[in-house]
């Protein structure tokens, strides 16, 4: 089986997920994550200290079984080693974040940012500067990682905003040193500290050749789409590469109100949209074996780089990358037990990810494309609905249905005509990216060529705008929900009181047949 194969079929299998033994060992390791983030307290590691031993207490008791029951002891057996995992899991995610918010609440760099102190930083950029408006006017946000403050060295997250945004059109890994003040930095976020700076910076390197790279595609294809109207110059490259520094902001918000920004949340799919098309053209060129392998894993990296590592963008890349080395083993990947090895690991890597919004939905959207979506798709094709009709339905219900939970906790809102708006863009999703995508690589080797290409992709792109600002505009578009813990609440028990009322419908039936 072919790498693209077995990749595509972690993404889209259709089949239900029955093994639930790695979902216990990403729960333990996302609440111990969250719970580990809010302390900067050494005494917290003691927690973490007794989970680890709880861990080898029940690893160690896993082989004493007195059942004579065969089945009895394997299941028994299984049960403690998926405990004893968790628990390990737990007291690695916990001791991660902890350490990592006491890093970020006390040396010189927090103290320094509590004192509001007038400093001198090196820096390294760590994601492409935007620009935000205030009441004095627009002004920069520059994602960092300070690794000097004035005489003392330190590797934490920051945010400068500065007050020229044309002086700070930086490619990630630039090395700048900056003049300005230090504040701490806001609780949501995982930085140390926040840098006010009113002085262009001083460039000490450049970036390196991967993001120089990548920052020539992702300018070559807003050159190819300069030309065309407001709305499609902003969303082209937000579909292929998740860009929307030009998309219009009544745009964006026509898109949340019809449950359409997650096309320009790049994900699996794209990645999917990638392998899938990179991986038949290195087989035909020769490539086998190991160096097929090789091939995925560096089409994997250079996407990620390309569109840049936002949560979502990360998720999907680790599980390609577990999906391809199972693949290159002669396993097959399974999506469930693939999508809860890749939350481990990277809530083991980077704990604030706990606490990221975009993590939480893009790790319950895909959950739910494998739990919810292969049954409901079954049923709507039983019922004889069009095979793509079905599976554009399920796949957006399931995914909008272990998202609301969260997505209410902040918006205050629910929008029910995602399903149909969905339904509809869906269409007009597949042309647009893939001449999106065509646009980036004409423009990258001549840029009239990607003109042209980027204005057939306005069409289908167009398609999309249509059913976002005409749905926006619909009675009902959007409907007030409490927010908070109260309106996820709320919300899963409406599910429940749902889940209670189709099981008794669906007995009666049974009983009546």
């Amino acid at each position: 089986m072919s790498l693209t194969v077995t990749f595509r079929s972690v993404e889209h299998d259709q089949r239900p997920r029955r093994d639930l033994r790695l979902v216990p060992i990403l729960m333990a390791a996302y609440v111990a994550a969250f719970v580990g983030d809010g302390f900067a307290t050494r005494a917290v590691l003691l927690l973490w200290a007794g989970c680890a031993m709880a861990g080898a207490g029940l690893l160690l008791r896993s082989g004493n079984n007195i059942s004579n029951n065969a089945s009895t002891r394997t299941r028994t057996r299984t049960r403690r080693r998926t405990l004893a995992a968790a628990c390990f899991v737990a007291a690695g995610a916990g001791t991660a974040a902890t350490t990592r918010t006491i890093a970020t609440h006390t040396g010189p760099l927090p103290r320094l940012a509590a004192a509001r102190a007038h400093v001198t930083v090196e820096a390294v950029v760590t994601d492409d500067p935007h620009t935000a408006t205030s009441a004095r006017g627009p002004f920069a946000v520059v994602p960092l990682r300070i690794e000097r403050v004035n005489e003392f060295g330190t590797r934490l997250p920051a945010t400068a905003l500065a007050s020229d945004p044309d002086a700070w059109r930086f490619l990630p890994s630039t090395r700048v040193r900056i003049t300005g003040r230090l504040r701490p930095a806001h609780d949501d976020t995982p930085d140390a500290a926040t840098l006010s700076v009113h002085r262009p910076p001083e460039v000490l390197a450049g970036p390196d050749r991967l993001q120089r790279l990548a920052g020539r595609l992702r300018q070559a294809l807003r050159d190819a789409c300069a030309g065309l109207p407001a709305d499609p110059r902003g969303l082209v490259p937000g579909l292929v590469i998740g860009d929307v520094s030009q998309e219009p902001e009544s745009l964006a918000t026509a898109f949340r109100d019809t449950g359409l920004t997650h096309l320009t949340a790049v994900s699996g799919e794209n990645l999917v949209f990638v392998l899938t098309a990179a991986m038949p053209i290195a087989r035909l060129a020769g490539v086998r074996g190991r160096f097929l392998t090789l091939t995925g894993l560096a089409v994997v990296i250079g996407f990620t780089v390309l569109a840049r590592p936002e949560p979502s963008m990360v998720r999907a890349s680790v599980m390609a990358v577990l999906g391809l080395l199972l693949a290159a083993v002669g396993r097959r990947a399974r999506g469930l037990p693939l999508l809860c090895a890749g939350g481990t690991l990277l809530l083991l890597f980077d704990p604030w990810l706990a606490r990221s919004y975009g993590f939480a939905l893009s790790l319950s959207a895909t959950a739910g494309l494998f739990v919810l979506a292969p049954g409901w798709q079954q049923a709507l094709t039983d019922r004889r609905v069009p095979h793509r009709i079905a599976e554009s339905l399920a796949c957006t219900a399931a995914a909008e249905t272990f998202c609301l939970p969260i997505l209410v906790t902040f918006t205050a809102a629910i929008t029910p005509l995602s399903l149909p708006a969905n339904l509809l863009a869906e269409f007009c999703v597949g042309p647009a990216t893939v001449l999106g995508a065509a646009a980036l690589l004409a423009a990258s080797v001549w840029l009239p060529l990607g003109r042209a290409v980027a204005w057939l992709a306005q069409w289908p792109t167009d398609g999309i705008v249509a059913v976002a600002r005409y749905g926006s505009r619909l009675p009902g578009a959007t409907v007030a929900w409490p927010d908070g813990l109260a309106g996820a609440l709320a919300l899963l028990a409406v599910y429940a009181l749902v889940f209670l009322i189709t099981a008794a419908v669906t007995h009666h039936k049974e009983e009546a047949s």
